[in-house]
């Protein structure tokens, strides 16, 4: 009998860990309060596709990265804001923050997906990339008109899925010359096209 009991306990204690982990998925997924069914914010298959590098923001440097993964890495190390724009089926999400200071790389145990994490040091924001689904991005300045006569100057990275259907855009927020030559950079270091 004492033998059965302590099965039983280890067999309900392994039973309430799963079931905790699995309320503290959907209570990290729900605090935006509605569900986009954005590559972005879901998960779904891992792909292997595209070109892989080693990422110094990882503790080993037998870690391979795929080249999405460290274009946002580098989103995330330049601590510059940016305007997020993410759409979904139905609905756009737009907000301007900084990619972190948090950063990580997960796997669901559920599906498998593989997901880039940001989030702010009270995890209050969070914003969730597929990394595999990523196939092009896309570097673009551009002139924008302003109603006083004036210009603007926009700097935006297109991050396309497989369809070539827009997953997320990153709208640089901050228009000091150190952001202008960081996003330059960024263009001569990749290229205005990046395809995965």
């Amino acid at each position: 009998p004492f033998l059965c009991t302590c099965l039983d306990v280890a067999t309900t204690n392994s039973m309430m860990m799963k079931a905790a982990a699995s309320l503290l998925f959907i209570a990290a997924t729900a605090v935006s309060s509605f569900q986009v069914t954005s590559p972005v914010l879901v998960r779904s298959s891992i792909s292997t596709n595209g070109p892989t590098t080693t990422s110094p923001l990882y503790a080993s440097s037998e870690t391979t990265v795929s080249t999405a993964q460290e274009i946002l890495d580098d989103f995330h190390s330049s601590n510059l804001p940016f305007r997020i724009v993410v759409i979904g089926n139905g609905a756009i999400l737009e907000t301007t923050s900084k990619l972190g200071p948090k950063s990580k790389t997960s796997v669901s145990p559920k599906t498998g997906d593989k997901l880039l994490t940001f989030a702010s040091e009270d995890a209050s924001f969070e914003f969730h990339v597929k990394v595999d689904q990523i196939t092009k991005i896309t570097f673009v300045t551009s002139e924008r008109p302003l109603p006083d006569g004036e210009t603007k100057t926009m700097r935006v990275s297109r991050f396309l899925n497989e369809k070539g259907e827009p997953m997320c855009s990153l709208i640089l927020a901050d228009s000091s010359d150190e952001s202008a030559e960081w996003f330059d950079g960024m263009n001569e270091r990749y290229g205005n096209e990046v395809n995965l």
